[in-house]
């Protein structure tokens, strides 16, 4: 399950990287706009994106019925912006527990944006685009919260941030920028040489998985 289509793009890419490692499995990607199951009610946080939401825990709830019985696994990457790492999976697990889900699953967390696993491979970015700005990159704490996605757009879009968002003045026309660069960028990543620890903590749990299918 993932939260915004660059990540889907990104991962599809991935998934068929560990095909190759790891042929018998198979994948479906389910995308979801936000963690509004996670929302309290009648905050102005519920109140602005509560309607535009999903609710989260009611695809688990929905997984956890139609999963039974079959060796298989949900993995659900979401982005996390403000929250602590280990205490937004922590609230996120509790929600699963809340739930009574069952069945085996794994909450990702992409910090701060998906863009975080592509600038974890500086060497896959500047493959795909060679002309990338090396002072631009080289200010980047990976994983830190700094406006992730504007930063790559600063490194590899011509003018930066800026004019993409003149260039791209919705927010869905952006996605499709932000989604060619996962293509392109995730063509050249290599799994075991990424440097984002929320990258690997996806990958890992993943392939701790597959090894043990």
């Amino acid at each position: 399950m993932i939260e915004d289509r660059s990540s889907a793009v990104l991962i599809d890419l991935l998934m068929e990287k560990l095909q190759g490692t790891f042929p018998a499995f198979t994948w479906n990607i389910k995308s979801f706009r936000g963690i509004g199951g996670f929302t309290k009610k009648n905050t102005i946080k519920e109140t602005k994106t509560g309607k535009l939401l999903n609710d989260l825990a009611t695809y688990l709830s929905a997984f956890d019925k139609q999963l039974q019985g079959i060796a298989a696994a949900v993995f659900i990457v979401v982005d996390n912006d403000t929250r602590e790492t280990a205490d937004f999976r922590r609230e996120l697990e509790q929600v699963a527990q809340n739930k009574r889900i069952s069945i085996d699953h794994v909450f990702c967390i992409a910090v701060e944006e998906a863009e975080a696993w592509l600038l974890g491979d500086r060497d896959a970015v500047e493959q795909a685009y060679p002309s990338a700005k090396s002072s631009v990159l080289n200010t980047y704490i990976q994983d830190g919260i700094c406006g992730t996605w504007e930063l790559l757009a600063d490194a590899v879009y011509q003018g930066g941030s800026r004019k993409l968002k003149k260039d791209c003045p919705t927010y869905m026309e952006i996605g499709e920028r932000k989604a060619v660069w996962a293509k392109n960028i995730g063509t050249y990543m290599q799994l075991n040489k990424n440097k984002s620890p929320s990258f690997q903590y996806f990958i890992g749990e993943l392939t701790k998985r597959l090894r043990s299918a």
